[in-house]
């Protein structure tokens, strides 16, 4: 039976995804991950820029200054489909940067973050957040030692 809607189509991609990373493809794994990202409306660029990925962890060091734990821990559960999906490819786009040591893990952890506090708690939000905090936490070391 072929994919009838966005809905199958995104169970297939996720198989692709699964089965090209598994298979030692990484490469191709992460271009289909952020092809499917873009098309579920989350886009990265070509290139992760070291200068944007201190600028997103600045603003989300100064988004989640202002927050307690009660303020993360309350938040309604996540109802938009389409960020669900997002946020399932990009917890598998997330272990990938993790295992490759990719520049892209600290701008995946931090949309998964932006995305949790936007729209909601998913199940793929403990993952965005803790990656999130380890990232910033790595940052804030490193950035300490050039000062």
């Amino acid at each position: 039976m072929w994919p009838t809607c966005f809905e199958d189509k995104l169970r297939t991609a996720h198989v692709k995804s699964a089965f090209l990373r598994l298979s030692g493809r990484i490469q191709d794994a992460f271009v289909h991950g952020f092809q499917v990202l873009e098309q579920l409306g989350e886009s990265f660029p070509p290139t992760p820029e070291v200068g944007l990925i201190v600028q997103e962890l600045l603003g989300m060091k100064q988004r989640l200054a202002g927050l307690s734990m009660s303020d993360l821990t309350d938040l309604d559960v996540m109802s938009n489909v389409q960020k669900k999906n997002a946020m399932r490819f990009l917890e598998e786009i997330l272990i990938m940067c993790y295992q490759n040591q990719s520049k892209y893990f600290p701008l995946i952890a931090i949309r998964m973050v932006k995305i949790t506090l936007q729209y909601g708690l998913s199940k793929y939000s403990a993952a965005g957040k803790i990656f999130s905090f380890i990232a910033l936490a790595l940052f804030l070391i490193f950035s300490s030692k050039r000062v």
